[in-house]
């Protein structure tokens, strides 16, 4: 995560089998933050705990900002919804 203050204003995740695949979910940067290198270090922290790993990621959002960060359009992709999305019956 970024702060500025006590203010969180960037988040990363990445999920992660501990072996060989992991994959990055959730940039954000707050908007008003925005093009000033906090999402670029976040996935690059990330990556650097990754060593060895397979590392992808979904997106149809900033495609230019993930290549220039070494990653490599993969045309293959598969997905589902289970039930409905971001519903529970819980």
């Amino acid at each position: 995560m970024a702060y500025v203050e006590e203010k969180i204003i960037g988040t990363a995740r990445v999920l992660s089998d501990g072996v060989c695949n992991a994959y990055i979910v959730d940039v954000w940067t707050l908007s008003s933050f925005r093009h000033q290198g906090i999402a670029r270090t976040m996935v690059q922290t990330l990556l650097n705990q990754l060593k060895g790993q397979h590392v992808y990621l979904f997106t149809d959002y900033s495609v230019d900002f993930y290549r220039k960060l070494g990653f490599i359009e993969q045309p293959v992709g598969l997905g589902q919804v289970v039930g409905n999305w971001l519903v529970n019956d819980e």
